[in-house]
């Protein structure tokens, strides 16, 4: 039993040990966001604005005007939030981040180091289109197989990249991703799953985490764990009662 616990100890610290050095040297960079509300602000050298139009069949359009460039933007998702003063109105569809890639950070510093200005951060809108023909209160907003992301990145030379992605589809294994959807640990897929709520997004892969140096340690750590519940019971099981003890005690008058 003593053996067994050494063994187990020393196993799940030789883990710790690898897992704190993946997550401080081998951790890939992860995206962290902080929310912009305002309909004017600047970025960079560039003055950014948010403003609303129609198109010719009568659907609002939002219009972004980003330095030398504007966008024109369809509501994907019609509401009654007119009434909002800022871009929150559009948060059902249309969010605007600031964003750091960083390692080693916690989510709390990086959001800090963008409000203080103190990380070189950048600048994303997110759009998502729900399926067309969709009632999007009710069936359309769990049918997320079907959402489409637009990601528009501005740059500080005043160049916005423009992608359009799908949700990511169910996995088995190590089946690769198919082509065309947020692929996990991206910061569009980040920023893609933090736009939309909780109860749709999908399950994590853990394709990329410490489990990955896991090896004969791992193994013995398990052995190790079932050996000591072994001989833990046995070593604080009852004594096993026989004849001569059961006469032994009624000779005692126990």
């Amino acid at each position: 039993m003593v053996t067994s616990a050494v063994v187990f100890a020393g196993t799940v610290v030789a883990l710790g040990i690898k897992i704190a050095d993946y997550n401080k040297n081998d951790l890939p960079a992860r995206a962290h966001f902080s929310k912009v509300t305002a309909e004017r602000f600047s970025y960079g050298e560039h003055a950014i604005e948010f403003t609303e139009d129609t198109d010719n069949a009568g659907n609002k359009v939002i219009v972004v005007t980003f330095g030398d460039q504007t966008l024109r933007i369809r509501e994907t998702i019609k509401n009654d939030l007119g009434f909002v003063p800022d871009l929150r109105r559009y948060e059902d569809w249309l969010h605007v981040y600031r964003f750091v890639m960083v390692k080693g950070m916690t989510a709390e510093d990086a959001i800090q180091g963008i409000l203080d200005d103190t990380l070189e951060d950048r600048l994303a809108i997110v759009v998502r289109t729900p399926p067309p023909g969709t009632n999007h209160r009710t069936w359309g907003e769990i049918w997320s197989g079907g959402w489409m992301f637009d990601l528009y990145e501005f740059k500080e030379s005043g160049e916005v990249v423009h992608e359009k992605l799908g949700y990511p589809s169910k996995r088995k294994g190590n089946e690769p991703p198919k082509t065309g959807e947020l692929l996990e640990g991206t910061w569009q897929f980040d920023a893609a799953m933090i736009s939309i709520p909780p109860v749709s997004r999908p399950k994590p892969q853990f394709d990329s985490d410490a489990s990955l140096r896991f090896g004969l340690d791992f193994m013995v750590a398990g052995v190790a764990g079932v050996a000591f519940a072994f001989a833990a019971g046995f070593y604080f099981s009852p004594n096993k009662r026989t004849e001569e003890s059961d006469a032994a005690a009624a000779r005692a008058g126990l």
